[in-house]
Order: structure tokens, then sequence, then C-alpha cells
């Protein structure tokens, strides 16, 4: 969304002028917003409920992605869930985003906690790699690499957009501190990418999107962009990218209640204590 709303000139016409930097780990970026070298942070939820947990004083002020759109896939001689007993999952880390919503998918198709192993090895790519070298049974994948791993005759069992009814996965969240000094700014930035959405969704800028995408994945073809295009805009009615940059409290307490089963949260599972939402008035949508 806000590459897109740099490229189009949306920020622009709001009057903010944005770097943007990519980080390695969630965890980075929280602590950055924490100390203020960021205004806001793109970062799946859990990072930021388990930092406002801590004491930070950072909160939750706009959504960027719903469902996360990850995809399990498995070596090609599965053929269900119910294989998966006794076999290796390839994650991030054991209790991270990606691993928190492999549990609701295996939950949701009768798996509990111990029928398999978690593996961690890193993102989306290392996970891909883990599949392709047998290092492990089981992968959950981001596009492109799904489609990638499945091209190559890999299993797809289910993408999470299809099992998860509700979820709040990439929240934007900033400095309290900060933002009730630049409330003009925070406001700003959520209309825009709130605007960068909606240009995203248009059929009539879809060729446009495919060239925005090839730039940010110049690596895979053509026809990945496509599908990664027709997923995310046109096959999951708007659960992948959300809307008007607006928080779903109830897909946020969905996932804040499994960080509490997990036991990764102590706390109650309250997504008010996690949120201001007093600047969401000024998005359209």
């Amino acid at each position: 969304g806000t590459y897109v709303a740099e490229e189009q000139g949306i920020l622009k016409e709001q009057g903010l002028s944005v770097e943007t930097i990519m980080l390695s780990r969630p965890s980075e970026a929280v602590q950055a917003l924490v100390g203020g070298s960021l205004h806001f942070a793109q970062v799946s939820a859990d990072a930021f409920i388990n930092a406002i947990e801590a004491g930070a004083k950072i909160a939750i002020v706009g959504q960027t992605i719903g469902d996360p759109a990850f995809s399990i896939v498995a070596q090609p001689e599965f053929k269900s869930w119910s294989d998966i007993k006794g076999k290796s999952v390839a994650i991030s880390a054991p209790k991270d985003g990606a691993a928190i919503v492999f549990r609701l998918m295996a939950k949701a198709n009768g798996l509990g906690e111990g029928d398999f192993s978690f593996i961690p090895v890193g993102t989306t790519p290392n996970r891909y790699a883990a599949l392709k070298s047998r290092a492990a049974d089981v992968a959950i994948l981001l596009p492109p690499f799904d489609f990638l791993a499945v091209g190559e005759g890999f299993r797809l069992l289910a993408r999470s957009d299809t099992v998860l009814p509700r979820y709040a996965f990439i929240m934007i969240g900033t400095n309290t501190a900060w933002a009730q000094s630049h409330k003009d700014e925070v406001k700003g930035y959520l209309t825009a990418i709130s605007r960068a959405t909606d240009w995203l969704y248009n059929p009539a800028n879809r060729n446009a999107a495919l060239d925005v995408i090839a730039k940010k994945m110049p690596k895979i073809s053509r026809e990945h962009h496509g599908q990664i295009y027709r997923l995310y805009f046109e096959e999951s009615a708007g659960k992948i990218m959300t809307r008007g940059a607006r928080v779903d409290p109830e897909g946020l307490r969905i996932y804040g209640q499994a960080m509490k089963d997990l036991d990764i949260l102590k706390g109650s599972v309250d997504p008010a204590r996690w949120t201001d939402l007093s600047y969401q008035p000024a998005v359209s949508r």
C-alpha cells in the first residue's frame, strides 16, 4: 500500500514524504517505533500486542492485511491434513504470526498441538527451501512461493483465506506521543493507504498494478504477478487487503485469543487496549 501510495503520488497529495525502510524482523520495527526512529510500522499484530503488553507507548491505528494469504504446502505424496500427523512443519519461529496461523488452520482441520512438530527456519524463502530439500514435510508459505511450489508438484492443502473466516494480521502502528502531536500526519497517512488500496482494487488499474508487483518482485514471471493480483484483489472478496485501512476489532480479538491460548499473551484479550481508532474517521471507507 505504501509503495503504491508513493508511486501514484497519493502520499504527496496528503502533504507527506515517506521513506520506506525494510527490516528483517517485526520486533526490530517495533523497537524503532518505540525509539522514535520510525513514525509508522506495518508488522503482524502479535509484535504490536507483545510490545504494548510490555509497556511500550505505541498503538495500532490502522490495518493493511486482514487474512495473511498463507498457504499450507506439503510434499507431493501428502493427500490431506491427516497426513500431517507426526510430520514436520517449516515455520519462522514457534510462536510467531505464521505459526499462530498454522495452528488455527490445523485446528480447523482436526489437528491438535501434538500432531506435528515445528522446524524454525526463518521467513518464507527459507521455508520454501526447506520444503524443496525435504528438510520439512510441510511449509506455510506466502505468495509467490506457494505458487512456485505448487507449480513444481508440491501439494496445496489449504489457503488461510478459505479457512479463517475473520482475521487481522498486518497492522499499522505508531508511537502514541508522536501521533498526538502529529495528528494530521497520521490521518493523512491512513487516508493515503486507503486510497492506494482502492487504486489496487480498481479493475481499470490491473495492468498498472501488475507493473507495481513486477517492480517489487522482479525475479518471478508475469504469470505469477497475475496470480498474486487475482488472489489479493479479485478472488478474496476483500478479506486479504483491507479497505479503508480500518482495524477489524473482531479479527484482532481472534488473533489475541490465539496468542492467549498459546500462553504468548499473559494479560486479557482486549483489542481496545492495543488500538487507537481516533484517527480513522478521516479515512473515506
